[in-house]
């Protein structure tokens, strides 16, 4: 008689043995997949996440920038351009007759570091302080090119006014020109107006734009000449050549942020742009760079990517020590009650019979495996959920990271109303508007007349509520449809629609003169402060120039300062 217990043994115990190695080392892999995918998935969306935000960051300082740069340059050419014309510099003929208008203007900006006027043989005529008075100043390149027309000469160190001029500041002086002609009444040119814009105020504006930066994000901020020379930036780089990827974007006149290697073999993130106002001949084109080195702008997401590997690591470990536990537990257990009950069958010399069998064989193993499969895929799908509702969380933080930065774009940060910006942007709708509807629509440009005395009087935290109440004055009085901007400092422009005629337009301007007279209630004080006003008026079909548009009521802004102020004028165009 054959005994089969001998071969019937080992080849259930193999059996078993194999099954549950395979299935524990099955779960394992799909616990350490599982983990793996997760880790890389969100790590791809962190790093992703955090290089965008950096580059906004950097870009956005360098718009701020590039406009504050633009704002200075253009405010200066607008007052030469203006102080040229006037009847009391053009008609000079005593230095103390005109000493006084240049001194005044000096004193609006004081960054002026010098005003003066040279006569067409090149001497000065009158001057800030009676400085450089006499002096031949006809070899400057400010002067031959001022006689021609309305010049700006770029960044420059001083050279006739070196030893005459004290810096409050331990930096070299430099500075930056802007110089036109004098012309009399039949054209001829008279002499040259020029204004020495000291180097001070872009380096200030510097560094107040990049102290929260500079404390938390490590960032440099460099303006480059447009010969490629640096003369804003990192000591060590100041009036050298430079030469990056980002600098000839912006010189191309591309504005956004790259990741590139620099000359000191650094890899940064840079934010690019380009000064320059559109339109004006004279206009500056300096490159703004704002860069930040890589490592430190990823530090936080690397931190954050290894402290998800280790999390991850040990969640693998935790999941497969209780994976094997289940296999154990619920395919192992069963497995073993088989074998045994073949076992005892054959020890008791019956034989095996099917009725004598546990119903374990594939129909419970098979259900043990199916309640397995099914405990992965639920934990598949929460840690799916898990990852996906990271990821609209971030997809969420970046649409309002996203959504802040384009309302710092499109507004003012003191009063909340649109800014320049916007204004470039409505102003060209509403004359489209304007030609389709056939109804003039206006622009009024209204110039705060007694804010400086406010602002020194009683400080400017009392100068900035002023300017939101003035602001918001503004705003309640005009339409819902029409539209309110701030431009700088207390300049502020309305646009009005739907207009009726150029007498419509000048009657709602006239509501205005006495609402803005009416008394502010600031903190400390009461005060009464008045408006000059200028309104330019596009007629339906008028070709559409946003900039005649915009220096039609400028113009006549500054008419109706020149005439009193507290005042309205229409530009007759």
């Amino acid at each position: 008689m054959r005994h089969e217990t001998a071969p019937i043994e080992p080849r259930v115990s193999s059996q078993s043995f194999g099954l549950a190695t395979l299935v524990k080392s099955g779960i394992c892999a799909a616990v350490g997949l599982t983990v793996l995918l997760q880790f890389f998935l969100v790590e791809h969306f962190n790093l992703n996440s955090a290089e965008t935000q950096a580059r906004l960051q950097l870009l956005q300082l360098s718009w701020q920038m590039r406009d504050s740069l633009n704002r200075v340059i253009a405010r200066t050419i607008g007052e030469v351009r203006l102080m040229s014309e006037l009847d009391q510099v053009r008609q000079a003929r005593r230095p103390e007759d005109v000493r006084p208008v240049l001194k005044s203007l000096q004193n609006s900006f004081p960054d002026y570091a010098w005003i003066g006027i040279a006569g067409p043989d090149g001497k000065v005529f009158a001057a800030t302080d009676g400085l450089l008075e006499q002096v031949d100043v006809s070899m400057r390149p400010w002067f031959s090119q001022g006689m021609k027309g309305l010049h700006t000469s770029d960044y420059h160190p001083a050279v006739l006014l070196g030893n005459l001029l004290k810096s409050s500041s331990p930096e070299p002086l430099r500075f930056v020109d802007v110089a036109g002609p004098i012309k009399d009444e039949n054209g001829i040119v008279r002499g040259v107006l020029t204004v020495h814009l000291s180097w001070d105020w872009a380096r200030r504006r510097a560094r107040n734009l990049l102290v929260p930066a500079l404390r938390e994000y490590g960032a440099e901020l460099l303006v480059v000449r447009d010969d490629g020379v640096v003369v804003l930036g990192p000591e060590p780089m100041l009036e050298k050549k430079l030469a990056t990827e980002s600098l000839s974007r912006a010189q191309r006149g591309e504005t956004g942020s790259t990741r590139e290697t620099w000359p000191d073999g650094k890899v940064y993130l840079t934010g690019y742009t380009q000064t320059g106002l559109d339109g004006e001949s004279p206009a500056l084109r300096w490159s703004v760079l704002v860069r930040q080195p890589e490592e430190v702008a990823m530090a936080g997401p690397h931190a954050l990517g290894r402290w998800m590997l280790v999390a991850s690591v040990l969640l693998g470990i935790a999941l497969a020590a209780i994976g094997a536990l289940l296999v154990r537990r619920y395919l192992t257990g069963p497995i073993l009650m088989l074998s045994g009950a073949i076992e005892t069958a054959v020890q008791d010399g019956a034989g095996v019979r099917g009725k004598e069998i546990p119903l374990v064989d594939g129909f419970h193993e098979a259900q043990v495996l199916s309640h397995a499969l099914r405990d992965l895929v639920q934990r598949e799908d929460e840690q799916r959920r898990a990852l996906e509702a990271m990821n609209e969380q971030l997809e969420s933080t970046v649409a309002e990271r996203t959504a802040e930065l384009r309302k710092l774009l499109m507004h003012d940060g003191l009063t909340g109303l649109p800014n320049r910006r916007a204004l470039m942007q409505a102003l060209p709708e509403a004359m489209r508007r304007a030609d389709r509807l056939g109804k003039p629509c206006a622009v009024i440009f209204l110039d705060m007349d007694g804010f400086k005395t406010v602002n020194d009087t009683y400080g400017h935290e009392e100068g900035d509520e002023l300017l939101r109440q003035f602001g918001a004055r503004i705003a309640q009085a005009v339409r819902k449809t029409d539209m309110v901007a701030r431009l700088a400092g207390d300049e502020f422009v309305a646009i009005l629609e739907l207009l009726a005629d150029r007498a419509d337009a000048e009657e709602k301007a006239h509501r205005l003169l006495p609402v803005l007279r009416e008394p502010y209630v600031l903190k400390t004080a009461t005060v009464v402060v008045g408006a000059s006003i200028g309104v330019a008026v596009h007629q339906p079909g008028n070709a559409r120039d946003l900039d005649a548009l915009l220096s039609r009521a400028d113009h006549a802004m500054y008419a109706a300062k020149r005439a009193g102020k507290n005042r309205l004028v229409v530009d007759s165009a």
